[in-house]
């Protein structure tokens, strides 16, 4: 289909929410080259299931392309339209498989010399509608709290080599009662401003019970890895089945597995609305290792959460992973059974906490956010805040509350060098 002929009746199949904003901005949407709109049509397909903060963006990128005058938008988009398609290319149903047409076109502009020219006009589009894409700036400051290395009783690993130059490393903590500490600050956050998907826990192994409540949401590596067990015998069935044995590919693979949504998962038996399962199945399909390492998938899934959700609080705590092995044994074991590697696992986690605070520096607002790391049990936590100086070590003795407290007001703090 020519973009140009798109009438209200083609976005019939759409779910309701969908339809309605495909239907508002159809003016726009016939105005767009396909390698530009292909994108757009495959966020918008799925309106229904993404977060508010999702949806806030994409309405206002519409309003800003709206609001362009036609010399600008016209040049913006014309690198897009300069943008050689294959008949077999056009040929696809973009209008109601964007994803799949989206795999076969990243294919055809890497075969075609062509993806340079793609990603310079993706960088100018993403520059010219920044303020549109970026985010909104939330009322109350980020506070995403990360722990590691539970389990290691002795540290044989430099931690947060990566993080210690932006906040100031904390040596003298006393760890009684900091798992409280910082639950409460969880739940008194999620008390104060109840919005859907503002707060969230991601759990490495078994939730604590007591963050088991709305509004908080909660995803946990123990509830999902059932579910990632199905997944992968799906994808052994559908490598191993007769007749694609003589032509399956690693795209065919990542092709069936990108098909795989909620109800082919069994996700509709955990606790959830449509938008967490949605989001559930895309942690498991699209990333690499979720299925397989705890470590992997507390990363992966807060990494996703803050670049989708942008929640103004996150608590994400990294539990051992099971033992490296071979890829095949690891793709028929039960991850949940089997020996963990508790060191590994806490290299693992430094690298996925740094890896986290690399992604809330991304939102917008994230110089008024705060970030800290804590190696649970133990003396070390690391804490980034306006409030805190940089490069900065302490040697204060101070409980998980009175460090929760320093992150708003610094002034008390006694031994920083």
């Amino acid at each position: 289909m020519d973009p140009r002929s798109l009438a209200p009746e083609n976005f019939a199949g759409y779910r309701p929410q969908a339809r309605a904003f495909a239907e508002k901005h159809i003016a726009i949407l016939r105005s767009l080259p396909l390698p530009l709109l292909s994108i757009l049509i495959a966020q918008i397909i799925d309106y229904d299931l993404r977060f508010p903060a999702e949806q806030r963006t994409l309405d206002r990128q519409f309003d800003t392309l709206s609001r362009m005058d036609t010399t600008s938008r016209a040049a913006l988009l014309d690198p897009f339209f300069q943008i050689e398609l294959s008949p077999e290319l056009l040929s696809l149903d973009w209008l109601h498989q964007p994803h799949v047409f989206n795999e076969h076109l990243s294919a055809a502009l890497w075969s075609t010399h062509q993806i340079d020219a793609y990603r310079e006009a993706g960088q100018a589009y993403e520059a010219r509608l920044a303020s549109a894409l970026v985010g909104d700036v939330p009322s109350t400051p980020r506070f995403v709290i990360v722990l590691v290395g539970s389990g290691v009783s002795q540290m044989n690993h430099v931690l947060f080599r990566n993080l210690r130059p932006h906040g100031v490393l904390f040596t003298a903590l006393d760890p009684k009662g900091a798992h409280e500490a910082l639950f409460t600050l969880l739940r008194d956050r999620a008390a104060k401003e109840p919005e859907p998907y503002a707060h969230w826990y991601i759990e490495g192994g078994k939730p604590a019970s007591e963050l088991v409540t709305n509004p908080v949401t909660v995803l946990s590596y123990e509830a999902l890895a059932p579910i990632a067990f199905n997944e992968l015998n799906l994808m052994h069935r559908f490598a191993t089945t007769p007749h694609t044995q003589s032509g399956i590919s690693a795209e065919d693979i990542q092709s069936f597995m990108a098909s795989l949504g909620p109800k082919e998962l069994g996700l509709a038996a955990l606790p959830g609305d449509a938008t967490l399962h949605a989001f559930q199945a895309s942690i498991l399909t699209n990333g690499a290792g979720t299925q397989i390492f705890s470590t992997t998938f507390v990363q992966w899934t807060a990494r996703e959460a803050l670049r989708r959700a942008q929640p103004i609080t996150l608590l994400a705590r990294f539990s051992p992973r099971q033992v490296m092995a071979s890829m095949n044994t690891m793709l028929h074991r039960d991850p949940l059974t089997q020996e963990k590697d508790v060191e590994g696992s806490l290299i693992d986690a430094d690298m996925g906490a740094y890896y986290t605070w690399l992604n809330l520096t991304r939102l917008a607002g994230s110089e008024q956010s705060r970030f800290l790391v804590w190696f649970e049990d133990q003396r070390i936590a690391l804490a980034i805040a306006p409030t805190l100086p940089r490069g900065t070590t302490s040697s204060s003795q101070l409980t998980m509350r009175q460090l929760l407290e320093s992150m708003a007001d610094a002034s008390h703090l006694s031994s920083v060098s």
